[in-house]
């Protein structure tokens, strides 16, 4: 699982990616936001709030092709709404992206003192 986590420098390659499915699908990009890395434990968390319009096959086929890019990727707080009669759909979502912190040798450290371990 650690080797489908983007390396800092591919992050922005990665934005990119989920960027260029997103409108491979047909869907126009009203938001595309990152917002701050998140740290977790042994790796970060990067969140990106989006808005994209389109209509219900094309949310599907991104969805689709979100979860087939090579690197994990995942889809939060999904709403959908109707537009207007035409099929058109407005969906918010938070994806997120995740990678590998920098110093995952002071993470073993850490959970080793946390068990009463040297």
């Amino acid at each position: 699982m650690i080797r489908q986590m983007p390396t800092k420098e591919e992050v922005a390659s990665l934005l990119v990616d989920i960027s260029q499915t997103g409108l491979a699908s047909g869907l126009k990009f009203k938001l595309f936001k990152p917002e701050t890395t998140i740290p977790k434990d042994f790796y970060s968390e990067l969140p990106i709030n989006i808005e994209v319009l389109g209509k219900y096959q094309e949310l599907g086929l991104f969805v689709s092709g979100l979860a087939s890019l090579p690197r994990i990727v995942t889809i939060h707080d999904v709403n959908i709404t109707p537009v207007n009669n035409d099929g058109s759909m407005l969906m918010n979502a938070v994806v997120k992206t995740y990678n590998e912190s920098t110093d995952v040798s002071s993470v073993g450290k850490e959970t080793k003192k946390k068990r009463g371990q040297k």
